[in-house]
């Protein structure tokens, strides 16, 4: 009997070591997340949304890979979306070199802005979508083939 409720114990300890170090790192990964000066996807890099306006609350990071398509998500909080929205479209068309995909309303509590323009990899689109509520972004980065249409 003590010997399985030894086992049983290191098993637990294991368990929970386990999820605290995960937590650790996915702590470590959001805050860098939040202090990047820019987004990196293959060869191609855009100045973050922080670098911009400032730092704000990292919620999730996630990259992919899928049908040759590389994305990246990352999903903030802010109390300001609006006037974070607003002068991050105007530095990325004024200064990014991205063009708007479709016509954006700011004034709506929820939509998707899209904008793009080409990659540094020859063939190659970068997209970049925000989708927003009252809450706050997502920022979606997104590269592989195609053809921009622009508003």
């Amino acid at each position: 009997m003590k010997k399985a409720l030894k086992i049983i114990l290191i098993v637990v300890v294991c368990i929970f070591s386990i999820a605290l170090i995960g937590g650790g790192i996915a702590f470590i990964a959001t805050g860098n997340a939040a202090n990047a000066e820019e987004y990196k996807l293959g060869n191609d890099t855009v100045k973050s949304i922080k670098a911009v306006v400032e730092k704000r609350n990292v919620t999730s990071i996630s990259t992919e890979t899928s049908n040759g398509v590389k994305t990246k998500k990352i999903e903030y909080k802010s109390n300001s979306v609006q006037e974070d929205l607003v002068k991050y479209i105007q530095y990325l068309r004024n200064e990014g070199g991205f063009s708007l995909t479709k016509d954006v309303d700011l004034s709506l509590t929820s939509s998707t802005v899209q904008l793009g323009k080409a990659s540094k990899d020859s063939g190659k689109l970068l997209l970049l979508t925000i989708d927003y509520n009252s809450f706050g972004y997502t920022i979606t980065l997104q590269k592989g083939n195609g053809t921009l249409t622009t508003y």
